[in-house]
């Protein structure tokens, strides 16, 4: 795992690990293109040193495309994602990138349960249960 930060699609993205968690903060306002998408997932495997951990993603106000959203979608880069957001859209874009993961992935509007859901990951215990939806666990 690398220590402090490394930032990927053009400084749209900047990611970092604490705590076996991979935190991936957006730039507000931006436009994520498939090149963005797997630019940031070489940056996941860089930080993370290769071994899958769960992840932070922090995307208030960001439009994704279709092509990027299934490049998230396909990556082995991670074991879960808690996406994190505050508005109706970003909601509506966290259950469009969640159609085909390979991981759990759900939506919050607190930092802290998104945390907290995300730490289930690391301590062994596996998939945690909860939300039926994968995006309804709302603050």
């Amino acid at each position: 795992m690398m220590p402090g930060q490394i930032s990927a699609a053009d400084g749209k993205n900047v990611l970092s690990v604490g705590a076996g968690i991979i935190t991936s903060v957006w730039q507000p306002g931006s436009f994520v293109d498939v090149d963005d998408a797997k630019d940031a997932m070489r940056a996941v495997a860089q930080i993370s040193g290769g071994i899958p951990m769960p992840m932070l993603s922090e995307m208030t106000d960001v439009e994704i495309s279709a092509a990027a959203r299934y490049e998230f979608a396909q990556t082995t880069g991670v074991l879960a994602i808690a996406v994190l957001g505050s508005s109706t859209v970003d909601r509506v874009v966290a259950a469009a990138m969640s159609r085909h993961t390979r991981y759990p992935h759900e939506f919050f509007t607190s930092r802290d349960e998104a945390m907290a859901w995300l730490h289930n990951f690391i301590s062994g215990r596996g998939e945690p249960g909860g939300y039926g939806d994968g995006i309804s666990a709302l603050a």
